[in-house]
Parts: structure tokens; C-alpha cells; sequence
């Protein structure tokens, strides 16, 4: 059993206390003696495609890369994360994702699924994406919804012109998201009231024009929960505060690549190869090409915005983690996996996984008995 003391982060704000664990929270006991440290629940990831040189479409072995890597930077839980590929690539990943999420290894974080972003997205508006994309297969997306692996899916309405996914998504409790569109407003807004989400907001849609609105615009006005990629480079501050005043279940994502956690250089993106330089990995025509943010980096930008540790438990933690209805397995209450991160000074300097203490930094504070 383990003990650890400092400033829980709450949704009404820190609270002091000394948290007692073993693979799972035990205990957390409110006082007037806590260590200023700060305690936060590991952050959740839904839309990451890889890391420590590993693609999620290499297979197991890039999956497992990615859950490696971000585990360091304070990610406990992920979507691993497709690009638009065949479906013989797309089938490999689920069967790869769902062996690692059988055989989890200690200093992995949890797969907790897959997020197909694509094949069904807009070929006028892929970004980054390969140009795999192409109009839905009702019977192809109900085999690979049945597995039971899949938990996002991200497409363009334009791809699905018979209306078949919201159905199919339904039946399997899978969520959907919009995005790679350039779907009008209209349709937009009625997917979104609809329960629909949005993926990377702002990035590779129609955006907030007074006369040609699209998704960004229909995001704003309808959604209730959204994706942001907070690095900084994906969205500036003005954007993120208005998508802050104006989604009330905005959360956070990396959008990262193999290039995260790794030195400048080339990687792989599906089929693309990518540069990563001066903290942003591009095409060679300088398109962002995903990312190479972790879970510190998310957390370093939301406090430059000036988001409060609360707001920050809630984008990275709480409303992931309601998104996939999972509000019920995850946090830092008795009972639940004691998957969390502690930072000091602003830094982050502990990762801990089912009560396993993965060093950053220092070591936290801890008394084991």
C-alpha cells in the first residue's frame, strides 16, 4: 500500500489530502498538512496515431510503441487512432488493438479501442490524411463495428450520402464524429443535435465564415462534445477561448504522431512520410501532419492559456472519459485503477499506473508500509 500526499484536483478546485493505493484508490482522505504538489488523473487521449517512432498502423508493435511513450508524458488512457488505408490495414489494427488491450504490459498505458478516423472522409478536405477515402460499405463497417474494438468513428456525411452510419453506429454503441468535411452548416448542425461529436475542431473543415459557415461554425453553435488539439500550433488562443465559451463538453487531444517523444526527423504517417521540426511534424508541402504533442504538452498549453487545474481535470479526464461513458471505470475515486499524475512547480514529475510509480522527474513523495 502506498500513501501519497498533496492537492487533489476537483471540479470546484484543489482539495488537500493524502491518497492511499495500491493497483487500485483505496482511500482519499481530506487534510490540513497535504504536500503542494498537485495530484491530476491521468490524461485520457481519443485521437492519437502514434509515438516513440511507432505508428498505429504498424500494427501491434507501433500500438504498443505509442502506449509505451505517452505513458511517460502522463497519458494513461488512448484510442489508438487509423488514418484512411484499405481494409485489409484497418482490420489489422483492430485485430492488433484488440491483443493489446488483452496484454496490457506494465508500462503501457490502456488501449481502451480503436478511433477509425476515416476511410469515409472528403477527399477535398483529407489535410493530412493518405487519399484512401471512399463512400461507406454498410456491410464493412458492421463487421468491423461488431467486434466490439471500435469506440470512435470519425467521417464526412458527404462519404455516407445514403444516411447508413448514424444507424450502424447505434446499434453498436459506437460514437460518431464529423470531420475531414466540408459539409454545409446545415447538415452540420442537424448531425450534431443529433448527438454527433467533432474531431480536431477547426482543423480540416469548413471554418467560421459569415457567408459559407460550415462545421467549425456548426461546432461553435450545436455540438456538445468536441475534440481540440491543444499544442499550440493546431489552434491559437482566441480560437480555443471561443470554442471554450461555447462547447460545454470541450475536451482535449493530441492528434499525435510516431514523431512524439522522439528528436526531429522523418516518421511515418500511414503512408505518408512526415518531418518533425521546431515542436510541429508537416508534409513536405508544409500541411500539419497530426502532431507531436503528448499529455504534457496538452497540459503545459491549457495552463498558458490560463485554464485553471479544475478545467483541466474536466478536458483531459472527465468529459473523455463521459464521451465513451466510461465516467464509471476512471478518476481518482476508491475503487478505480490508481492511474494518475502528479506535478510540481508546474512540471510534470510522476506517472503512476496501477499504483506503479513510472518516475518523470524526482520521485513524489510516497511512504510505502
Amino acid at each position: 500500500m502506498h500513501e501519497l500526499s498533496g492537492q487533489l484536483v476537483t471540479e470546484t478546485g484543489l482539495m488537500p489530502v493524502v491518497v492511499s493505493f495500491d493497483e487500485r484508490i483505496r482511500g482519499v482522505e481530506p487534510t490540513d498538512h497535504a504536500n503542494p504538489q498537485i495530484i491530476l488523473p491521468g490524461v485520457l487521449d481519443w485521437h492519437n496515431h502514434g509515438g516513440g517512432g511507432g505508428d498505429v498502423m504498424d500494427g501491434e508493435a507501433g500500438i504498443r510503441a505509442l502506449a509505451r511513450t505517452h505513458l511517460q508524458f502522463g497519458m494513461t488512457g488512448f484510442l489508438a487512432t487509423t488514418v484512411t488505408a484499405s481494409d485489409a490495414e484497418i482490420e489489422a489494427v483492430l485485430e492488433a488493438a484488440a491483443h493489446v488491450m488483452a496484454n496490457r504490459a506494465e508500462d503501457e498505458a490502456r488501449c481502451h479501442g480503436v478511433h477509425l478516423e476515416g476511410p469515409y472522409l472528403s477527399a477535398s478536405k483529407l489535410g493530412a490524411q493518405p487519399p484512401n477515402t471512399r463512400v461507406v460499405d454498410a456491410d464493412r463497417v458492421a463487421a468491423w463495428l461488431r467486434t466490439g474494438i471500435v469506440r470512435v468513428m470519425t467521417y464526412a456525411p458527404e462519404q455516407d450520402p445514403e444516411g447508413l452510419l448514424p444507424k450502424l453506429a447505434e446499434a453498436y454503441s459506437v460514437k460518431l464524429q464529423l470531420g475531414h468535411t466540408g459539409c454545409a452548416y446545415a447538415e452540420a448542425a442537424a448531425l450534431l443535435a443529433s448527438g454527433h461529436g467533432v474531431t480536431h475542431l477547426y482543423n480540416a473543415m469548413g471554418g467560421v465564415h459569415h457567408r459559407e459557415p460550415g462545421l467549425a461554425l456548426a461546432g461553435l453553435s450545436s455540438a456538445q462534445f468536441s475534440e481540440i488539439i491543444c499544442d499550440g500550433l493546431h489552434v491559437t488562443e482566441p480560437a480555443f477561448a471561443l470554442a471554450r465559451q461555447s462547447i460545454a463538453e470541450l475536451y482535449a487531444v493530441t492528434d499525435a504522431t510516431a514523431a512524439s517523444g522522439m528528436a526531429d526527423g522523418r516518421y511515418r504517417l500511414g503512408s505518408h512520410s512526415v518531418e518533425k521540426r521546431d515542436g510541429a511534424v508537416r508534409l513536405a508541402d508544409g500541411t500539419l501532419a497530426g502532431s507531436a504533442a503528448t499529455a504534457e504538452t496538452t497540459v503545459s498549453t491549457l495552463r498558458g492559456f490560463g485554464l485553471p487545474w479544475s478545467e483541466i481535470m474536466l478536458m483531459t479526464s472527465k468529459r473523455p472519459a463521459k464521451w465513451l461513458g466510461l465516467d464509471a471505470e476512471i478518476g481518482l475515486q476508491p475503487g478505480k485503477p490508481a492511474d494518475f499524475v502528479v506535478y510540481k512547480d508546474e512540471r510534470l514529475a510522476n506517472v503512476w499506473m496501477s499504483g506503479q510509480a513510472l518516475f518523470h522527474e524526482a520521485p513524489a513523495t510516497s511512504a510505502s508500509r
